[in-house]
């Protein structure tokens, strides 16, 4: 881990990626059944404070698990509007259909089995390095990390399992709210020990370093307040008051480290390209009803390029889906991962305005993040034009939602906004995800999630998702 007075990368060690193999579907009974560090650290074997610090690295690099190969932050883009399949896995296509089938993995297994290693870590730092808050405070971030991303992207009937001492402990299925309400609970302990670093810190670069992991937590925190209940949206916009925009929590990469799953995925083997909001049906341009247009509208948050245009030419994997286009956000195989940023802080604020009936104090916010230029990744935004005032609140929840799509692509928050388009919003399925003729045949399907694979069938307490709901 880097620390900078505002942005810092979080840096995976070669070690941890050796253990980032996305398993098919046909694997998945076997990891969940897995001890929970394979080839790592035995949690048993850790009895001292160097192996826990070696425990703790192993589970910090498992953030990579929502976007390395084919996970769930891509399958989540596909299914919500952001991407487009452009290769022959069925899979892939069935997401982009929001055709999903509790048969496939769905990334399952390597989301909910990380869990399990950051809880060993806890464990382990807890017991041999009690003084080390800034760093145990991180590993309960990221176990609420994981959480929020488990109710972000599948069904009502999650079941939160884990390994104690060796021994499996089955989890009985819980909604996606009790789901979001445990990553809550973590953040706040989160939030305990960072407040407790930042109190006890003997330099200034140790103060730096705990203020920046309580920033990151800040933001997760307000993310599943507002991901819970809109009603929250003010308590979650006080929370991050004080993280400056410039923020930034990376996940970073290189050639020991891994390569940025996003940038694999579309540029380097073109299986998925950003989505318009048409597409060209039996020769015909169509519009694909809900869509946004991440290509056509030419915003430089979400900057593109035609497979066609460059040299020399990246044609998609299967050849015919035209036109295809790859992501200029992360133009680099080890250009870094944006997880949590001063941006999204703006976003909440902007939304604990909306629902305080301030429009104008919402567009207040958007404008000034407008103005901001911030940094993604690596790429700079330019200053954007201010947007009128929206007329309505109608519209101006529209608004907010399409400005938050284009500040975080590809980053996991577009599926569980449109999910929450209709579970707190009261908008239909039908007018908020891609709705209509499919590009590849048929039409789109009425999936709003992914349902919790039938591997886990193991655990004799589930049995299927509680409902498909939003």
């Amino acid at each position: 881990m880097k620390i900078f007075a505002d942005r810092a990368r979080l840096g995976l060690t070669a070690v941890a990626v050796s253990v980032f193999t996305i398993a098919g579907c046909s694997h998945v009974k076997d990891q969940l059944l897995q001890p929970q560090v394979p080839g790592l650290v035995d949690p048993t074997a850790v009895g001292n404070p160097t192996a826990a610090l070696a425990l703790r690295n192993g589970a910090i690099g498992r953030y990579k698990q929502v976007q390395s190969g084919e996970s769930i932050w891509q399958y989540a883009g596909t299914l919500a509007d952001e991407y487009k399949n452009a290769d022959f896995s069925v899979d892939r296509i069935n997401a982009d259909q929001r055709l999903t089938d509790a048969a496939v993995s769905w990334n399952y297994g390597p989301v909910t089995q990380s869990r399990g290693f950051i809880r060993d870590a806890i464990g382990a730092m807890i017991k041999f390095n009690p003084d080390s808050a800034a760093l145990i405070g991180e590993l309960y971030m990221e176990l609420a990390f994981f959480e929020m991303t488990m109710a972000d992207n599948y069904c009502n009937g999650i079941p939160l399992g884990h390994m104690e001492n060796g021994v499996q402990v089955n989890g009985a299925p819980i909604t996606v709210l009790q789901v979001y309400d445990s990553a809550a609970n973590h953040l706040d302990t989160a939030l305990v020990y960072t407040a407790k670093a930042i109190a006890a810190a003997k330099t200034t670069a140790d103060q730096a370093g705990a203020t920046f992991i309580d920033r990151a937590a800040r933001v997760w925190k307000a993310r599943v307040l507002i991901d819970k209940d809109r009603s929250n949206a003010g308590a979650a916009a006080a929370l991050v008051a004080t993280v400056p925009t410039t923020f930034a929590y990376d996940m970073t990469f290189s050639a020991s480290a891994g390569s940025n799953g996003m940038w694999s995925l579309n540029n380097s083997t073109a299986r998925i390209g950003v989505a318009d909001s048409f597409d060209i049906i039996n020769g015909q341009v169509t519009t694909i009803k809900n869509a946004l247009p991440f290509v056509s509208a030419k915003d430089p948050r979400v900057p593109v390029i035609n497979g066609d245009s460059v040299s020399p030419k990246v044609p998609p994997e299967d050849g015919v889906t035209r036109p295809f286009y790859l992501g200029g956000l992360y133009k680099g195989q080890f250009d870094p991962l944006v997880l949590a940023s001063g941006v999204d802080a703006r976003l909440y604020e902007a939304e604990g305005k909306l629902q305080g009936g301030d429009i104008p104090g919402m567009m207040t916010i958007l404008n000034a993040l407008r103005a901001a230029r911030p940094t993604i990744g690596v790429t700079a935004i330019p200053a954007l034009a201010a947007l009128p005032t929206p007329a309505s609140t109608d519209a101006a929840i529209s608004l907010l939602f399409r400005e938050k799509a284009f500040w975080t692509f590809g980053r996991g928050q577009r599926l569980p906004d449109l999910r929450r388009l209709i579970r707190q919003y009261g908008r239909t399925q039908d007018n908020v995800f891609p709705t209509g003729l499919y590009f590849k045949g048929g039409n789109y399907g009425v999936d709003v999630n992914f349902p919790v694979p039938s591997q886990e069938q193991v655990n004799p307490l589930f049995s299927s998702c509680l409902d498909r709901k939003a």
